[in-house]
């Protein structure tokens, strides 16, 4: 298995010259993190429009055909408008929150920017990746360019974002757990989706239990990073085209990473207190947003059962390819939120005020934020 040298780890490759080309950000960005290049340019916009409109019929299709239109209209009109600024103050909240989490990292790391320009960086690159769907990568690049221009290097840019990307995933993998829990022992379940919800808890107990053994054990973290890799070259040239295959220098660039982001954690583990406090309150408000919203309703759901739904929609939505899960994350809440008690109306309405309040609150900020930001940035060009 490649080792880098120490003067590999001494001093960050040279950057290069900052440009506005979003396709060349990806790419850059991809040379240096290991993650597989998916430049704005280069991705089918058709392919995206098709896959995205197929997720949403299938979605909302799903929602209003077994609602009853009179009663929804019933409930949409009965909503307490007031309410409706808890989950949008949630959701910026949230953003706030994140924003410490990212600027608590980079200061663990020597180099914080402050807080309000990484509260836009953490706006703008979160949006894009609802927006574009390339598995992450496009707010990754977007967040790596704009953390250039804030005069941090380019290998501890991208430490920051894997160590807060990896923080995030292992507590959400935590609150998935904590929701399958709820849901097998919901006396509601029958045998099949008992089952199911079974067997997907012990997976996701697997995954967390890995993912902290990883974390604690550096022999095993290598091992698995190293064949994990390894596979996924293999399966990328048996199944992808020529052009697509993750070529091998940028797969271990990428363990390299992962396996940085480990270490920085661990050395610097009481720095890293806070961030991690940050990224669970983080999480406990983004469920907050969406209890918020069947409160808007007039329904007080418990917050259990608000864990599972919203631990389903994001798995959901996480395995779409649809930008932000866009109706593949709303059909599967309504069902599960359904099937365990609530009212079919009030959880169509509640999961579409989850869904404004969450994604598009936060795209009309982005969209004030981005324009300066790129003046900015143009200026440093």
């Amino acid at each position: 298995m490649p080792v880098e040298s120490d003067a590999a780890h001494r001093s960050p490759p040279p950057e290069p010259r900052p440009r506005t080309d979003a396709g060349t950000v990806n790419d850059d960005v991809a040379d240096v993190s290991g993650l597989p290049s998916a430049g704005l340019a280069s991705r089918s916009t058709r392919k995206v429009l098709i896959a995205t409109a197929a997720f949403a019929l299938l979605g909302f299709g799903f929602m209003f055909f077994y609602s009853d239109g009179r009663q929804l209209l019933h409930v949409a009109s009965s909503i307490a408008w007031p309410r409706l600024a808890l989950p949008v103050v949630a959701t910026l909240f949230s953003y706030v929150l994140m924003t410490l989490s990212y600027e608590g990292i980079a200061r663990a790391a020597g180099t914080p920017i402050g807080f309000v320009p990484m509260l836009r960086i953490t706006f703008v690159s979160n949006v894009v990746n609802y927006i574009v769907a390339t598995g992450g990568l496009s707010g990754f690049a977007l967040r790596m360019y704009f953390f250039r221009q804030s005069d941090i290097p380019v290998g501890r840019a991208v430490t920051i974002s894997f160590v807060q990307g990896l923080i995030t995933n292992l507590t959400l993998l935590i609150f998935l757990v904590m929701g399958f829990v709820f849901l097998v022992t919901h006396e509601s379940l029958g045998t099949a989706a008992l089952v199911s919800a079974a067997m997907l808890l012990a997976l996701f107990i697997v995954a967390t239990a890995l993912a902290l053994l990883l974390l604690v054990h550096h022999g095993v973290r290598r091992q698995v990073l190293y064949w994990g890799l390894e596979a996924s070259h293999a399966l990328g040239r048996r199944f992808l085209p020529q052009h697509r295959t993750p070529r091998r220098m940028r797969l271990w660039r990428l363990q390299v990473n992962i396996e940085r982001g480990f270490a920085f954690m661990l050395a610097n583990w009481r720095r890293m207190v806070l961030p991690v406090v940050y990224i669970i309150l983080d999480w406990v408000v983004t469920l907050g947003v969406l209890w918020a919203s069947f409160w808007c309703v007039g329904e007080v759901v418990p917050f259990p059962l608000v864990t599972v739904g919203f631990a389903i929609g994001i798995l959901f939505s996480m395995v779409s390819l649809a930008p932000g899960g866009i109706g593949i994350m709303e059909g599967s809440m309504t069902a599960v939120f359904h099937a365990l008690g609530v009212p079919l109306e009030p959880t169509v309405v509640a999961v579409l005020i989850f869904r404004l309040a969450y994604y598009a609150v936060p795209f009309l900020v982005s969209v004030a934020f981005f324009r300066t930001m790129l003046r900015v940035a143009r200026g440093h060009s």
